[in-house]
């Protein structure tokens, strides 16, 4: 593999990698252009040690596991014992504290397991049982060697982070790594705070200490310096590169004074004429979230220069280019000459001023689901899209068995150093195995597919084509109004929310490309649906949304409604039943309005709608949309003479009735809300505020409020520039429109709970007031409301509040008496905070990863 003579500090153009098994100098760099050019090297920094820790890592409790290392030990240093704590394994979220450095003063320093480690050891386990001084110095501790943690075969970038460090000192690792094992199995230690660095060692091997002797006897992973982020913190991952089982055994680690903690930059964008596309924003390497001054790109260069443009944390904006030396680089200095072109791998260090490029000759798949196996070499190649996108149509034959299933990874030319895998709790975001995410391999079953690797947004996607499911597709089912007849082109709500869904995802307020398939056909019925289920089955998408009616089903004018109802009722839980069946997660789209509707069929609408509001699925409450208070469209959004469909003006109600960020929602493990009850938030001197997502018409606000003391109880926005208000005035609760008018509503003297519901139509220009469940009156506005506050920061007298709701749909007198009575209904529900003052945030317990926040200011 041709690489690029400029990795002067990257083995794998990753980090700044280290061999810790030899002391191989790192080859010299070919000089660039512009040698006439004389560029200063940084003064030297020469820093000085204070303090040393060590760290056993191991198992005890268990027979022939291995035992903790007493202090001090026989060259007097004293030792920091990391240790299982849940059977074999030491559990997440564990917090080992009280520690001491090696001449055993207390320090403040915590370690905190932020993944489970396995741990192992002893006469049994294959730890190193006898150590050699002459070849390990102060780790030749037994009780140290003898056990160690480490990570499964299916686990990757397991990690803790050590904090209360002194974010103006530096830190260097040393870790010991051993386990008897043929298998050659090569580890990455990765070590990151404000900068980062990556050690790599071999634990175990055939004869690696000598004839006979499986396991590592003498190296030792030294990392360079290494400084804490503004927390104060330091983060240490243990991934693979060759084999299955990681270990660490011991650590120590040494801290240093009289350093220059780095500039730091929380943005960078490669420019230039050697850039194909003019500028390339970079993606930040940053396991821990955190500003980690590494960023990575893939691009395709060609001849001229690049320079890099970084953004502090200030805002500043700085010039980076060419430094004394190839690889490396120097603020506000002269172009890069582009020495390769076409497809490249640039990484960025700016903690150590240099880069590293490394061409792209291919991107491949490969697995178990693979022809070729595991073999990197035989993969299923992916070709060059342009603008760091490989990908194409893959036919993938290999099968899983009942211990190894089918899955994959991507990999760069040919070569298991270059391994990419979907990052741990994530549906497809990607990095390399070796850069410090915890991270796996992907899923998937044989067939035929649309594979794309985007290297842009470091996110993976797949079209299951002949067979599969996606992900991200949204399969629309149901009748005419879900196909989008009524509106222009017939591009309804579900053609809307696709491209709401792909807006969000453009302007990156989703990392989820979620896109709509449309599998709808006029006139269905669930007899229908039911008929043609294969329809969604060969849609291959992981959710599907029903969107059906009454209406259809034959509810006007049926000399039997309630059979009618019954069979909408049964069938529809049979669609939901079978959707689950088959790996789908279904979401209902309820009962709307028709221009013939009479009394009993607006009734029975209203009833199922009840019914579909506690469900146990997420839906949207489109009657509360476009109702004219009697069943029927409201005046201008039927379809002209056309009864049955609404207009593209009523599709877009329909679609402001939808939770914009419902399926990630779903997508992060958030289940269907329930009812909490007994719980208080008391306001005084602050109040929650949230903001709807995207763009609102209609709505219902509902909160519980106990306190008769007059004053702001809550405020909106509307239009950006007026203001409407709930208060406590006179003992009652009055409405105040920011527009004109008021509605002045019950009496809540007594001191005890009582329900405030503000709903509002838009497509009917009314907005209702009730107080517990009677109608207080209305107002006839059109309101596009904005922020809302909850509680009165000007006022110092405390007033409870509870269960906070926010729909994005009016709410009729039935469905309000629901809610005052405890019913949990999840119709287009975006915020459900029970409102628990002995909890430090406010919980939002619907589907939507809209927030609520407490402001004192």
């Amino acid at each position: 593999m041709k690489k690029y003579k400029c990795l002067v500090f990257a083995l794998f153009g990753m980090l700044s990698v280290g061999s810790c098994n030899d002391d191989d100098p790192v080859a010299s760099p070919i000089p660039g252009e512009d040698e006439e050019v004389v560029i200063p090297a940084p003064e030297p920094i020469n820093p000085v040690l204070v303090q040393t820790l060590y760290f056993d890592f191991g198992s005890v409790g268990g027979e022939n596991r291995g035992s903790q290392t007493e202090s001090p030990d026989e060259n007097g240093h004293y030792w920091n014992n990391i240790y299982n704590n849940d059977g074999t394994h030491a559990a997440i979220n564990s917090v080992f504290k009280d520690f001491v450095n090696s001449e055993g003063t207390s320090v403040g320093y915590k370690l905190t397991l932020n993944t489970r480690f396995s741990t192992n050891g002893g006469a049994g386990g294959g730890g190193l049982l006898t150590p050699d001084a002459e070849l390990l110095k102060d780790f030749a501790v037994s009780t140290a060697t003898e056990d160690y943690f480490y990570i499964e075969s299916g686990e990757n970038g397991n990690n803790f982070t050590i904090s209360g460090l002194d974010k103006e000192k530096a830190y260097k690792f040393y870790a010991f790594g051993s386990r008897s094992a043929t298998e050659k199995r090569v580890a990455y230690y990765t070590m990151s705070g404000l900068n980062s660095y990556q050690g790599e060692l071999q634990i175990a091997g055939t004869n690696l200490g000598g004839e006979g002797v499986n396991q590592n006897i003498a190296n030792i992973c030294e990392s360079g310096l290494v400084y804490p982020d503004e927390e104060g913190t330091l983060t240490f991952a243990v991934s693979r590169s060759t084999g299955a089982y990681m270990a660490i055994n011991a650590l120590k680690l040494e801290e240093y004074t009289d350093v220059k903690r780095p500039q730091t930059f929380t943005s960078l964008t490669i420019t230039g004429s050697a850039v194909e596309e003019g500028e390339v924003p970079m993606h930040v390497i940053s396991p821990t979230d955190k500003v980690s001054n590494k960023f990575e790109a893939f691009l395709s260069l060609q001849s001229g220069k690049f320079s890099f443009k970084g953004v502090t944390p200030e805002g500043i904006s700085t010039d980076i280019g060419k430094g004394h030396e190839p690889g490396v680089v120097a603020m506000n200095s002269y172009g890069i000459s582009a020495e390769v072109t076409g497809p490249v791998y640039i990484v960025v260090d700016m903690s150590k001023k240099s880069y590293t490029i490394t061409p792209v000759e291919e991107w491949s798949i490969v697995g178990s689901v693979t022809e070729g196996g595991w073999n990197a070499g035989a993969g299923v190649p992916l070709a060059y899209q342009g603008k760091g996108v490989w990908g194409g149509r893959v036919k993938l034959t290999g099968l899983g068995t009942a211990s190894d299933r089918a899955r994959f990874n991507f990999i760069m030319n040919k070569s298991w150093d270059y391994t990419m895998k979907r990052i741990s709790d994530t549906p497809n975001e990607v990095a390399f195995s070796n850069s410090g995410y915890s991270s796996s391999d992907i899923n998937l079953n044989h067939g035929t597919y649309n594979i794309t690797l985007d290297l842009r947004r470091f996110a993976f996607y797949i079209d299951c084509g002949e067979e599969g499911i996606d992900p991200f597709k949204i399969s629309v089912m149901g009748s005419s109004v879900a196909n989008g007849q009524g509106a222009d082109s017939n591009h309804g709500y579900a053609y809307m929310f696709g491209e709401l869904q792909d807006e969000r995802f453009k302007n990156q307020e989703t990392r989820l490309p979620w896109y709509t398939s449309g599998i709808s056909i006029g006139g269905n019925s669930t007899l229908n649906l039911l008929a043609r289920y294969n329809d969604l089955l060969y849609d291959c998408g992981k959710y599907v949304i029903f969107g059906l009616s009454l209406g259809n089903e034959g509810i006007h004018g049926a000399a039997d409604q309630q059979a009618i109802y019954n069979q909408f009722k049964d069938n529809m839980q049979t669609l939901i039943r079978k959707a689950r069946e088959d790996g789908k997660y279904p979401v209902m789209m309820n009962n709307y309005t028709r221009g013939d509707f009479e009394e009993s069929d607006y009734r029975y609408v209203k009833q199922m709608n009840l019914l579909i509001h506690e469900w146990d699925l997420p839906s949207v409450n489109m009657l509360g949309a476009i109702d004219n208070g009697s069943g029927k469209w409201a005046d201008g959004y039927q379809n002209g003479t056309d009864l049955y469909h609404p207009n593209t003006e009523g599709h877009r109600e329909f679609l402001y009735a939808m939770v914009p960020s419902l399926f990630d929602a779903i997508e992060a493990g958030k289940i269907l809300p329930a009812r909490v009850s007994g719980t208080s938030y008391t306001l005084a001197g602050k109040v929650l505020e949230f903001t709807p997502e995207e763009t609102v018409h209609p709505f219902t606000i509902s909160f519980k409020v106990k306190g008769a003391t007059d004053g702001t109880i809550a405020t909106f926005t509307n239009g950006g520039n007026t203001m409407g208000t709930l208060k406590i005035q006179e003992g009652k609760v009055v409405y105040n429109s920011p527009s004109q008018g008021k509605i002045v509503g019950g009496d809540v003297t007594d001191n005890q709970w009582h329900v405030v519901s503000l709903t509002h139509y838009y497509a009917q220009g009314r907005t209702l007031l009730y107080t517990d469940k009677s109608l207080a009156g209305e107002l006839n506005e059109k309101l596009t409301v904005g922020k809302f506050i909850i509680g009165d920061n000007s006022s110092t007298e405390g007033r409870e509040y509870s269960e906070l709701f926010f729909y994005r749909s009016a709410m009729n007198e039935e469905e309000i008496n629901k809610l005052c009575d405890g019913s949990m209904l999840k119709s287009s529900l975006e915020i459900y905070a029970p409102l628990d003052g002995s909890k430090s945030t406010i919980e939002n317990l619907a589907q939507s990863m809209n927030t609520v926040i407490v402001k004192s200011e």
